[in-house]
């Protein structure tokens, strides 16, 4: 058998394994798919409620902006930022959840537009709360965006 022949047989068996290995990690990863029943109890409205706060609308775009960068809490979550970019250890834990709490609490208030911006800024604390690690850019350039959209809307920092 040439060396060609052996090179191609080579390759085809690898194929084959390859494959094979694929569609194995498919059946496993499926053991693990939530059923349609598991899908449709966690899609029930009564949950999301809970977990996404809806806004009373009782600040405009202007007094949202205030709440959020005249007070500690954009000082907060400027120094806070790196810290996303690694797991959290006990105290970060603590401080990313009153971040994300205080956020919460700005949205429940806050006009639709500040909703999307300030959802962004809580976005990578709540990553990494989650364990997930996020990236430090994330937060700011949030920040940046926002107090851009607070600029055009006539807040004045």
């Amino acid at each position: 058998m040439s060396t060609s022949k052996k090179w191609g047989a080579a390759a085809l068996v690898s194929c084959a394994l390859l494959l094979s290995g694929c569609a194995a990690l498919e059946d496993m990863a499926n053991d693990f798919m939530p059923s349609g029943e598991e899908v449709q109890q966690q899609a029930d409205p009564s949950e999301q409620a809970v977990q996404a706060p809806i806004s009373t609308g009782e600040y405009d775009l202007v007094e949202a902006c205030n709440t959020f960068f005249k007070g500690p809490l954009v000082q907060s979550i400027t120094g806070l930022s790196q810290a996303v970019a690694a797991p959290l250890n006990e105290e970060y834990t603590g401080l990313a959840s009153g971040v994300s709490k205080s956020i919460g609490l700005i949205i429940g208030k806050a006009d639709e537009v500040s909703i999307a911006h300030l959802e962004a800024v809580r976005a990578p604390f709540d990553q990494a709360l989650d364990g997930t690690i996020a990236r430090p850019t994330a937060v700011q350039k949030a920040i940046k965006d926002y107090r851009d959209t607070c600029t055009e809307a006539g807040w004045k920092g």
